[in-house]
């Protein structure tokens, strides 16, 4: 039996992750939206995350990394990792999923999330997370509607925000 070809969206997302691999390889730095909640409550669908190319070996526990994969952007954090210098393995999980991703490889490595913008405001991404982060992934981690509800109060409590603030991300020519 034939297997089907891809679809234009498949086909565009798998040129957009190629892409942004390329610029990462190419200039060490590349912005784009976030989108899910599988990092909820560190980053929001709004925000904007800031990834920078990283060496394998200066990637750590605790690390967010952008991974590329079956034609998609994934950021999740690294709980661990496998193997040897020489051919290293990183586990990352999303902060409120339940279960790690498969093994990340070398190759799919794209880079580290440095920081994110939101509302015009940049936010370092550490390693550690504070304590009422933790629990509040715990619990999205076991429910889907509380993630959802989440999102929709971040979303009414920063409606009124303004973009611009005296710590605004600067234009960049």
């Amino acid at each position: 039996m034939r297997q089907a070809d891809n679809t234009p969206a498949e086909t565009a997302a798998t040129v957009k992750c190629d892409l942004a691999g390329e610029v990462l390889r190419s200039f060490g730095s590349l912005r784009f939206p976030a989108a899910g909640r599988s990092m909820l409550p560190v980053f929001w669908p709004e925000d904007t995350l800031a990834v920078e190319s990283v060496a394998p070996s200066h990637v750590h526990i605790g690390d967010v990394v952008v991974v590329g994969r079956r034609g998609s952007l994934c950021a999740h954090r690294v709980i661990g990792v496998e193997g040897d210098a020489g051919n290293p393995r990183w586990i990352t999980q999303g902060d409120a999923l339940p279960e790690p991703d498969l093994p990340v490889f070398e190759n799919e490595l794209l880079g580290r999330v440095a920081y994110v913008i939101r509302a015009g405001k940049l936010i370092p991404v550490t390693a550690e997370s504070s304590v009422v982060k933790r629990v509040t992934a715990k619990i999205l981690r076991r429910s889907v509607p509380a993630a959802r509800a989440l999102i929709f109060m971040h979303r009414l409590i920063h409606a009124g925000e303004k973009l611009v603030s005296k710590d605004t991300v600067p234009c960049q020519s």
